[in-house]
């Protein structure tokens, strides 16, 4: 059998915080080969079903599907990439332990080396292989977790707030490299506040508001 043709599959998601629904019932698809935004305003409910697609929260209602394995397990999570917005921890590690970590946890293949210095390359990072990950910008702290996620070619790559923190150049370089994945078959969901770059990336965009979806479409529903 083939691999299954949709990465990532979120039926009426429901989240809750205390007394606070954050998700009131999400229904969202990211077919492979696709890149799918989700766009809206702080506390919309954005990075929660990033997080429950990553199988870092669990959902309280609802289901989601990573590649026809619940998000979660281990099978799940072994076929996702995840680039959180604000990447912390593991300072004491150099930037190739980093990779050498992340390789070593998805047990990916020689290949995995191969794709990750063609990434330090194409985001700069050539020669920053023994800076200590606390020693380094935002921004190259954030491409540093795109490069270790995004090496592992995953079924299904979830990047929040993708475009933050990058300047132009890199921000061109993840546009490249998201649409890449796609184009070798992989699934892309991507949360971001930047419209120009979901309108350039994307296939197309949820919007979500209120902890729903108001709208779902192409990317000229951002006209």
């Amino acid at each position: 059998m083939g691999s299954p043709v949709v990465a990532l599959a979120c039926t009426g998601l429901v989240k809750r915080y205390g007394r606070t629904t954050v998700l009131g019932g999400v229904d969202l698809v990211v077919e492979r080969g696709s890149v799918v935004g989700l766009v809206g305003p702080n506390g919309s409910g954005k990075t929660t079903t990033l997080r429950i697609a990553a199988g870092l929260v669990a959902a309280d209602g609802g289901s989601a599907l990573v590649d026809g394995e619940r998000a979660g397990t281990t099978a799940a999570k072994a076929r996702t990439g995840f680039v959180p917005d604000e990447p912390t921890g593991l300072d004491e590690l150099t930037v190739g332990e980093y990779l050498g970590l992340v390789r070593a946890l998805y047990r990916a293949g020689p290949e995995y080396d191969a794709r990750a210095g063609a990434l330090l390359a194409a985001f700069r990072l050539s020669g920053r292989e023994r800076s200590l990950l606390g020693s380094l910008s935002h921004g190259l702290r954030r491409a540093s977790a795109i490069v270790a996620a995004l090496a592992l070619r995953p079924a299904l790559a979830v990047v929040d707030e993708a475009s933050a923190a990058l300047d132009p150049a890199a921000s061109a370089t993840l546009r490249e490299s998201l649409r890449a994945l796609a184009g070798g078959g992989g699934g892309v969901l991507l949360a971001t506040q930047d419209l120009e770059f979901a309108r350039e990336t994307c296939d197309s965009v949820a919007v979500l508001g209120g902890g729903r979806i108001v709208e779902h479409g192409p990317v000229a529903v951002l006209s």
